[in-house]
């Protein structure tokens, strides 16, 4: 591929994906335009509402400003006519950093990788700036700069993805030529098992949502039941629930964790105690139990087995092949080449990568979802990094030394 072709390619990617991301609520926002309103309605306000879900989806604070007589309408009085959304619908941000991931393990951006990114996040940047400015006036407003930033973030790191993660990528090529092989042993284990120990926990609260959503269902139903939204309704919420359902994922994964999380001023769900109080009549809140079980708090053992598997599993990549002591004898093993120490040392970088990485998940699912005591949703991001961190510092220390003992056992057998 040459570089006018692999130009060409990204730049649609790129357009594809913002198409992608604004028909997920552009297209049945139609529908129900076409025949529900039997199109007496403004399309505009339907474009309208679909751009504010796109940036929504990518974290951008959205600031609703509502006249009197509509907040009166919904009982919300004069105080909180002006009100801020900002917890990301992730179902679309997802969509953004898997697309970025793509683009990034393209031939052609291995083989032109600076144009690439440029024109990338260029083109997304250019998009996004068009979409505010041409932003028919209603009752939602966002700052610019953070509906331009926040969506390239999103495009950008699952370019970076592509250069770190995978066996070819080139990131990691670069670094196994410059860095010692004790060090990168250090680094490789210390990222893969803070990357196992995040996506395992998110894993089991996927599994979790979905079992759930399927003990439920009735529920769920009658919950659709009480909106009433008409056969075009059901698809539009449908779809806004589909891409809230990452978001509620996290959201179950930061129960896993221990803190738990938030919906709204008061109302705690977490592992130590539930107060669940007036929720809106979402469907998806349904799946929300209002008495977990006593022994709930054992739940916490799921992160630090999935980062005690993690650190048994990635045992060769640190200390190698061949079986060895913990502690070498020090007249013949320098003191930074104990694998103790470099057990030590992945278990802390992982313990790092997994806050951060917790951090940053608590951070895009909290915020403030509504006027009132909903300006207080989701998990704290302090409180998941901290036990986040720990669980998996614990559970990769744990993990690693067990595998090395494991396979130093076996050797002895032998």
């Amino acid at each position: 591929m040459n570089a006018r072709l692999n130009a060409l390619a990204t730049v649609l990617d790129v357009l594809v994906l913002v198409g992608l991301g604004l028909g997920l609520f552009f297209a049945p926002l139609t529908l129900v335009w076409a025949f529900d309103d039997g199109f007496s309605t403004d399309l505009l306000l339907s474009w309208a509402i679909a751009v504010d879900g796109w940036m929504l989806g990518h974290g951008v604070p959205l600031t609703f400003t509502l006249d009197e007589t509509l907040a009166q309408s919904l009982s919300l009085g004069a105080a909180n006519s002006v009100f801020v959304v900002d917890v990301a619908l992730l179902g679309v941000g997802l969509l953004s950093v898997l697309w970025g991931y793509r683009i990034g393990r393209r031939s052609g951006t291995r083989i032109y990788p600076v144009s690439t990114w440029f024109l990338a996040v260029g083109t997304l940047a250019a998009a996004s700036f068009a979409m505010v400015f041409f932003l028919p006036e209603h009752v939602v407003t966002m700052n610019t700069p953070d509906a331009i930033v926040r969506p390239v973030l999103f495009l950008a790191s699952g370019l970076a993805l592509a250069t770190w993660v995978g066996s070819r990528a080139p990131g990691g090529q670069v670094l196994q030529g410059t860095v010692p092989a004790g060090l990168l042993a250090i680094l490789r284990t210390g990222v893969k098992t803070a990357g196992a120990s995040v996506l395992g926990v998110v894993v089991a609260a996927a599994l979790a949502v979905a079992g759930l959503i399927l003990a439920s269902f009735g529920e769920l139903i009658a919950l659709y039941e009480s909106l009433q939204p008409g056969a075009w309704g059901i698809v539009v919420l449908s779809m806004g629930q589909l891409a809230l359902l990452p978001t509620a994922i996290v959201w179950s994964a930061m129960w896993m964790v221990g803190p738990g999380f938030a919906l709204g001023t008061g109302a705690l769900i977490s592992p130590w105690g539930t107060t669940v109080q007036a929720l809106p009549a979402l469907p998806l809140l349904g799946i929300i139990p209002d008495n977990p079980p006593v022994a709930s708090v054992m739940i916490i053992a799921i992160p630090l087995a999935v980062a005690f598997a993690s650190g048994v599993a990635a045992t060769t990549i640190l200390l190698g092949d061949t079986p060895q002591e913990l502690w070498g004898d020090v007249q013949s093993t320098e003191i930074h080449q104990q694998p103790l120490l470099h057990i030590v040392a992945a278990s802390v970088l992982a313990g790092g990568l997994g806050a951060a990485g917790g951090f940053v998940l608590a951070a895009l699912t909290s915020g403030q979802a509504g006027p009132g005591r909903f300006q207080n949703v989701g998990a704290d991001p302090a409180q998941i990094a901290l036990w986040w961190g720990l669980e998996v510092f614990i559970g990769v220390l744990l993990g690693l030394i067990s595998g090395a003992l494991g396979r130093r056992s076996q050797r002895a057998a032998r």
